[in-house]
């Protein structure tokens, strides 16, 4: 892809990821590509957390209220 680079350690191994941003479109794009990013990243770092049940969550929260 255009405007992505990947930095390497001296084994090879992919350890950073470079964007060019002024390769996009629009300044809110910029924006938004970011906030997608950040997203993403959030979703990659906690797909190992343990989940709670939904019901558990709310009554933990009625009971605060």
């Amino acid at each position: 892809m255009d405007g992505i680079k990947y930095l390497t350690d001296d084994k090879g191994k992919k350890t950073a990821l470079v964007i060019e941003l002024d390769g996009l479109k629009a300044a809110h794009s910029t924006h938004e590509f970011v906030e997608e990013l950040e997203d993403t990243l959030d979703i990659i770092l906690r797909e190992d957390e343990v989940s709670e049940d939904w019901n558990t969550v709310k009554n933990d929260l009625l009971r605060k209220s």
